[in-house]
């Protein structure tokens, strides 16, 4: 099935970059960070724009969270990858992901960061879609509130295209 990229964006680049300062901001007044997990591939652009707002030296690490695969539909199925990898026994760690859709994939890896020892943790997320949440989860910090639109750019991709727009398009099955 092809899809078509919006001639318009729903977030401009502006609107991002001033959105993830002001975030931040509300992260570093409410929150002193040791350690930054990044969940690859969407969020990267993400946590780089992000981790240059915050004002004291953190540490970054990434790992791999999926539900989706190469499609617009969660499997329903959490596959996290490298977390095992981590030190996080009395942390203050920010888990940093660019979609917060059913919440499958945020609550079960905040669940294993917390398992795994962590002092406290606190969630961030680009984008949340709350019409389409299937577990009772609220992200800490939000970007932006979105309707259920699937969309691209900014990191986040479509078959693993669209991820280097620096804005943030819907995709959608083009009219006949």
């Amino acid at each position: 099935m092809e899809y078509e990229l919006s001639k318009e964006p729903l977030l401009t680049a502006s609107q991002i970059e001033e959105r993830v300062q002001q975030l931040g901001l509300e992260i570093s007044s409410q929150f002193q960070v040791d350690l930054v997990i990044g969940v690859l591939t969407g969020s990267f652009i993400f946590v780089a724009d992000l981790v240059r707002c915050l004002p004291n030296t953190i540490q970054v690490r990434f790992i791999k969270a999926s539900s989706y695969g190469c499609s617009q539909q969660s499997s329903g199925s959490v596959k996290i990858r490298s977390l095992e990898e981590l030190d996080l026994k009395n942390k203050k760690v920010l888990v940093i992901d660019d979609i917060l859709d059913t919440g499958r994939t945020l609550s079960c890896l905040l669940e294993q960061v917390r398992l795994a020892g962590a002092d406290t943790v606190k969630s961030a997320v680009l984008l949340d879609k709350p019409s389409r949440r299937e577990v009772s989860i609220e992200a800490d910090f939000v970007g932006f509130s979105i309707e259920n639109h699937f969309v691209v750019g900014y990191g986040l991709d479509y078959a693993e295209g669209y991820r280097s727009l620096p804005a943030i398009y819907k995709m959608s099955i083009p009219s006949p």
